[in-house]
């Protein structure tokens, strides 16, 4: 697995609005939450808010949390990406919606324990219902 080390930022100027990179935190020997280190500028817009710094079971994902975290588990568990698609709605006056892929890649200090998710997602603005 690369590890964050492998990541240049600068190679990637296009991709970082759509970037984001998720810590896995060990929470006991089997659990793990995931804490949002990086958002780029494209998913913040998506979340109506900043998200940097909180942990995803902390914000709003619009009806998606079980399968955003089953999704990152499963990138930890299986150290493989995990791709995931579907509908957020936002709770917004408006009921914001909007369509949504993801692909999370996990990434290594160690070459063997999962300790960040490096998530490239697309988001497009649906028409309200």
């Amino acid at each position: 697995m690369p590890s964050r080390a492998d990541i240049h930022p600068s190679e990637m100027k296009d991709f970082l609005p759509h970037t984001m990179l998720i810590d896995v935190v060990a929470t006991t020997e089997t659990e793990r939450r995931f804490r949002m280190r990086l958002v780029g500028t494209h998913i913040v817009d998506g979340f109506g808010q900043e998200v940097t710094g909180k942990f995803i079971d902390e914000i709003n994902t619009g009806g998606q949390m079980e399968s955003l975290l089953e999704a990152c588990m499963k990138s930890v568990q299986e150290k493989a990406p995990v791709y995931l698609s579907g509908v957020m709605v936002q709770q917004t006056p408006a009921g914001t919606r909007f369509s949504f892929e993801r692909l999370g890649a996990p990434l290594s200090s160690d070459g063997q324990n999962v300790d960040m998710l490096l998530i490239a997602a697309v988001l497009q603005h649906l028409p309200a219902k």
